[in-house]
């Protein structure tokens, strides 16, 4: 392997990343919608002739890393991996019925890694990366934003670059940059405060937690209690959310005033959430920004409904990592009708609304706590029902 600096400092200067690091998980303002509304059409429309030339030459499309030319799955897996369990970032087809085709949900083998990111589980997951969730091509993943989720192939590599970074990959001699997802739990790295259902990484570092004597069973190298609860899922967080739910159904709305929830209970010394430890940078709110807004807009059916999801969708998600039953992108799903342009300034719109969301709920339990106000304050309107005001 190369030196991580010297990687890293050929790629900082590849890529031109601004200085303002947040800028990693926000849209450029200057995004052109319209220009990679074309460039995703003929994407759909190149693997539509790909996929009638291997036809009409007799081709099958093969398992998992045997299909794909690209330097992904096969080539960087261990030569004992098992082929089904080797990544194939090529979706099964490009209709609805077979987009799925041979990357059933298949839940992780004991000795797997998982992250804290959902989607790169849900990739994991279904095969589209190596199913160990190891030695993972790190630059598939913004490929597989566009192949899987209609989102622009230049989203993702900055925040690929920051894991690089941030020593959370391995740069090999041949410049290829490979991932084991469970190390985005490292700090400082992607993972942040106020993930929607995971907890605060510093949740117990609480008086009760760091007074128990050995005499009552405070054990050296305490990882249990102090580090191993934060890579479970928290069945209570996920209710919160849940239990917001009107009709069977979550909204963008619901899960910006989870976010509010979250921030406010991770700095009141009266929740159960307090964290003496909380850390919410400006990047904190980029990354809360699309993190709350991705599930609902990314895993719908629906063509030009992207406010809402059902939630047995949203339960699945979060406790198997798992895509809904039929998934594909609305681009293959409605080739026609699909408005990309609409869609991404609805993600637009709605990530500006969670920064601004964010920054006054931070501000506001900054002041509760300045001034011992713990009186529980009335939920403002979200979305675009009423745009927030920075305070």
């Amino acid at each position: 392997m190369v030196s991580l600096s010297k990687a890293s400092s050929i790629l900082f200067a590849a890529s031109s990343i601004s200085s303002h690091v947040a800028n990693a998980h926000l849209m450029p303002k200057d995004f052109d919608a319209a220009e990679f509304a074309v460039r995703l059409k003929k994407f759909r429309a190149d693997a539509k002739i790909k996929e009638a030339k291997n036809k009409a030459n007799g081709k099958v499309r093969l398992t998992q890393g045997k299909a794909s030319d690209s330097k992904s799955a096969g080539a960087t897996a261990p030569a004992s991996a098992d082929a089904s369990r080797i990544g194939n970032p090529e979706p099964g087809g490009t209709t609805p019925e077979t987009f799925l085709d041979g990357h059933e949900f298949i839940p992780p083998q004991e000795g797997d890694s998982r992250g804290p990111c959902p989607i790169i589980n849900c990739m994991a997951n279904h095969g589209f990366i190596n199913r160990s969730g190891q030695e993972v091509v790190a630059f598939d993943i913004p490929i597989l934003g566009m192949t899987l989720f209609d989102l622009p192939d230049t989203m993702f590599p900055p925040v690929v670059n920051m894991a690089i970074f941030d020593g959370q990959v391995d740069v090999l001699e041949d410049g290829q940059v490979l991932l084991d997802i469970e190390r985005l739990w490292n700090r400082p790295g992607e993972e942040r405060d106020v993930s929607q259902v995971f907890p605060n990484p510093g949740l117990n570092f609480n008086e009760f937690n760091l007074n128990i004597t050995v005499e009552d069973g405070f054990a050296p190298n305490n990882e249990e209690t102090f580090i191993d609860f934060r890579y479970e899922v928290d069945r209570v967080l996920l209710k919160q959310l849940t239990d917001r739910s009107t009709n069977g159904m979550l909204t963008i709305a619901d899960h910006q005033n989870h976010l509010r929830t979250r921030i406010l209970d991770s700095l009141i010394p009266s929740s159960p959430r307090h964290d003496i430890f909380f850390v919410f940078s400006e990047e904190s709110m980029a990354v809360a920004a699309n993190q709350y807004l991705f599930p609902v807009m990314l895993l719908g059916d629906m063509v030009d409904d992207f406010s809402s999801i059902e939630l047995d969708v949203i339960e699945d998600f979060w406790t198997q990592f798992r895509l809904p039953e039929g998934f594909a992108p609305r681009s293959i799903r409605f080739p026609d009708t699909f408005d990309f342009v609409a869609f991404n300034q609805a993600r637009q719109d709605w990530q500006d609304e969670n920064v601004l969301i964010a920054l006054n709920a931070f501000e506001q339990g900054k002041s509760i706590v300045k001034h011992g106000e713990e009186e529980e304050a009335e939920e403002p309107p979200t979305s675009s029902d009423t745009k927030l005001v920075k305070a």
